[in-house]
């Protein structure tokens, strides 16, 4: 997903280290993700800490850089969860993880997390490597994912990152370094996530790292990928959304919800544009295929689909958005060729 010259702030010791981990990996092209019929399991048996904190002051920057680095999250800055320094950290022999800030809409289950994690021995061994997409899907200028280096561990002490709630609940995610601050032994990550259709609102969150390579057993027998590092999010500020008059959709400021009210293939697969209609009849087009004018568009930072043929009563889709806005503006979500009108 990136070149092997988007690493100019780190020192020329882990830039090497980078090279190397990009040059021995597949090229993978970004898709939308479907909640499977089989979920890989994990829970933590390290103790979990609770968030606490404050909210970030109107006007600071909400807590996101890799995802808003344009500034474009002033929307949202009330909502972010920030927990006081040296509160919300796990760590093992090699690693220390920290949350820095928190944002999850329930409304339109969506959320984002910023991590700062520390190597303690301080030999810049990086414990995860980064996805390397094919040269066609790289730094496309409308397409939010093309530019950022998502994190994933494939060897044997290699660390995944992951949201969990309940006991093993997954939620589906994607986590990015940040390349611009992060340097030798300090890495700043960035993840979007999104609970599947089995989450209950209230379900305290959970920030795991996982080894790979490893397993344990959880109070219900199954086995499940070892958790090394975990920190737990109890409380966060709720974000406004606005529904549509049948409540198939819901959009908030950093989320967009559908929900199908007919059969057939997987809503996912049938969506091929998103537009955000303003009250001035502008659109900000959050997504489009490309069939239209050969021009793809993806201004989402993660998608998942859940629905029947992975055991879930409904066909949902949910988007975490990569632009926000203020709510107060919208006057509708345009699926395709079809116009909801919203309202709170």
């Amino acid at each position: 997903m990136m070149s092997h010259n988007d690493f100019p702030k780190m020192t020329d010791a882990f830039d090497q280290r980078v090279r190397q981990t990009l040059d021995s990996l597949p090229e993978q092209p970004q898709r939308v993700r479907r909640f499977p019929f089989k979920r890989a399991v994990s829970i933590g048996l390290v103790a979990a800490l609770c968030v606490g904190g404050t909210a970030f002051a109107a006007g600071v920057s909400g807590g996101f850089p890799l995802f808003f680095p344009g500034g474009t999250d002033a929307p949202i800055t009330e909502y972010v969860t920030t927990p006081a320094p040296g509160t919300v950290v796990d760590e093992n022999n090699k690693y220390r993880m920290t949350v820095e800030s928190v944002l999850f809409d329930e409304s339109a289950g969506a959320g984002l997390v910023s991590l700062h994690l520390e190597n303690k021995s301080g030999d810049g061994v990086m414990p995860f490597g980064i996805l390397e997409l094919y040269p066609q899907y790289q730094n496309l200028p409308d397409v939010v994912w093309s530019s950022l280096s998502e994190c994933y561990g494939s060897e044997d002490g290699q660390y995944n990152f992951n949201v969990m709630y309940d006991e093993y609940g997954f939620c589906g995610s994607a986590f990015y370094l940040d390349t611009s601050r992060s340097t030798e032994n300090d890495y700043y990550i960035e993840g979007a996530f999104i609970p599947s259709g089995d989450y209950t609102p209230g379900t305290p969150l959970r920030f795991v790292a996982q080894e790979v390579g490893k397993t344990q057993t959880v109070s219900s027998g199954a086995v499940i990928g070892y958790i090394t590092l975990e920190v737990s999010m109890s409380d966060f500020e709720q974000l406004p959304s606005l529904k549509s008059a049948d409540g198939s959709l819901t959009l908030s400021q950093i989320g967009l919800r559908m929900t199908a009210q007919q059969p057939g293939e997987m809503l996912v697969d049938r969506i091929e544009r998103i537009a955000v209609k303003m009250q001035d009849g502008s659109e900000l087009v959050m997504r489009e295929n490309g069939a239209r004018d050969g021009v793809g568009t993806d201004q989402t930072l993660y998608a998942l689909g859940f629905g029947p043929d992975a055991g879930f009563t409904s066909d949902t889709v949910v988007y975490v958005l990569a632009q926000t806005f203020d709510l107060a503006d919208v006057q509708s979500v345009v699926i395709n060729d079809t116009e909801y009108p919203l309202a709170a």
